[in-house]
C-alpha cells in the first residue's frame, strides 16, 4: 500500500499534505517540492509515475517569452510592474477522446496605477493574493502578446481522462484511499510544478524588460496553488540559449536546464528511475489552443484563485 493512501484516508490529512506542499510553492522551495512529489511517484511505481517522468524539466517549455519582454519593454504609456501568468484547460475536455490537450496560458500585466508593485514585497503579493479581490484585479493592460507551453500534452490529457479524479469519503470513516486516486492528485501536483519552473526557467534567462515580479498559477485546476517569482539582480544578462546539464542517462529522463537554477532552489537533482519499455507512447498534437474572450469569461460559481488575480471571475 502507498504511504499516501493511509494520509489520504481523511479529508484532513490530504488538506494537511497539500498545505506543506503550498508552502513550498509560495516560497518558490520548488527543489524541496519536486524531492517530495518524486519520491511519492517512485513508491507509486505506475503509470502515472512514468508520464510524470515524461514530462521531464527540459521537455516543458514556454514559447513565445522574448516576444512577449519585448512588448513589455516597448510599451507606451506607465511601465509594467508586475505580471501574472496562468496555465489552464478548455472546458469539457473529459468529453474529447482520441485528442491530446494542450493547457492555454493566460496572461495579467500591470503598472502602479491600481497597485504599487514597485514598492511591494514578495510577502506583500502573497497577502494580496490570500484576498478575494486582489487590488490590481481587472487592471491588466491590453499588450498583444502570445504564450504556449509544450511538453504537458500527455501528462495534462491522461488528468483530463483519468479515471478516478475525486475521492468520496464515508463520514466518520477513514479507509485507505484508492492508489489510483492518490496517483491522480500527484500528477496534478506534478503538472503544476513543471509549470512553474517552466516560468522560472524563462524569467532567469531572459528576466521580463526588467526586474518585473511575475505570479504563476492555475486556472480552474488542481492544485490551486501559486508561486511569486521575485526578480533576482544581476550583473550579467543572462544568456539566451542557457546550456542544458543532462542527467546520467536518457532513461531517468529528468534533466536540468539552465544549472545556476539550483542558487534558488528551483531544481531538484535527483533520479525518477523507470523501465525504458514501459514509457507511454502516442503523437503529441502540435496546435495553438486560441483563447477567445467568450472562454476567459465563463461564469462559475467559485471563480479560482488565479481568475481572481486576473479578476476574470
Amino acid at each position: 500500500m502507498h504511504s499516501l493512501q493511509t494520509t489520504f484516508a481523511t479529508a484532513a490529512g490530504e488538506a494537511a499534505w497539500e498545505a506543506a506542499l503550498r508552502d513550498l510553492f509560495e516560497a518558490r522551495e520548488l527543489a524541496k517540492a519536486e524531492a517530495i512529489l518524486r519520491a511519492a511517484l517512485i513508491e507509486s511505481g505506475g503509470e502515472m509515475m512514468r508520464l510524470c517522468r515524461s514530462a521531464s524539466l527540459s521537455a516543458v517549455e514556454i514559447s513565445g517569452w522574448d516576444e512577449l519582454a519585448e512588448a513589455v519593454k516597448n510599451h507606451e504609456g506607465e511601465p509594467i510592474t508586475g505580471a501574472t501568468i496562468a496555465i489552464g484547460n478548455e472546458a469539457d475536455l473529459a468529453f474529447e477522446k482520441g485528442a491530446q490537450h494542450r493547457p492555454y496560458l493566460v496572461l495579467g500585466l500591470y503598472t502602479d496605477h491600481a497597485w504599487n508593485w514597485s514598492a511591494a514585497s514578495a510577502q506583500d503579493v502573497l497577502a494580496q493574493c490570500r484576498t478575494d479581490s486582489p487590488d490590481w484585479a481587472g487592471w491588466d493592460e491590453d499588450i498583444e502578446a502570445f504564450l504556449e507551453i509544450d511538453g504537458l500534452d500527455v501528462l495534462n490529457t491522461a488528468l483530463v481522462h483519468h479515471k478516478q479524479r475525486h475521492f468520496i469519503r464515508e463520514e466518520g470513516e477513514a479507509a485507505p484511499a484508492p492508489l489510483r486516486y492518490v496517483e491522480f492528485v500527484l500528477g496534478c501536483w506534478w503538472r503544476a510544478l513543471r509549470f512553474h519552473q517552466a516560468v522560472a526557467v524563462q524569467l532567469d534567462a531572459h528576466g521580463l524588460a526588467g526586474a518585473i515580479p511575475v505570479i504563476s498559477g492555475l486556472i480552474e485546476l488542481r492544485p490551486e496553488v501559486v508561486a511569486v517569482h521575485w526578480p533576482v539582480v544581476r550583473q550579467v544578462p543572462a544568456a539566451k540559449s542557457p546550456e542544458a546539464v543532462e542527467q546520467d542517462d536518457e532513461a531517468e529522463g529528468f534533466e536540468i536546464a539552465t544549472p545556476n537554477l539550483t542558487r534558488f532552489n528551483l531544481i531538484q537533482r535527483g533520479r525518477l528511475v523507470v523501465d525504458e519499455d514501459a514509457s507511454p507512447t502516442g503523437t503529441v498534437l502540435r496546435r495553438r489552443i486560441e483563447v477567445s474572450e467568450e472562454d476567459e469569461d465563463i461564469a462559475v460559481e467559485a471563480p479560482s484563485l488565479m481568475r481572481r488575480l486576473l479578476g476574470r471571475g
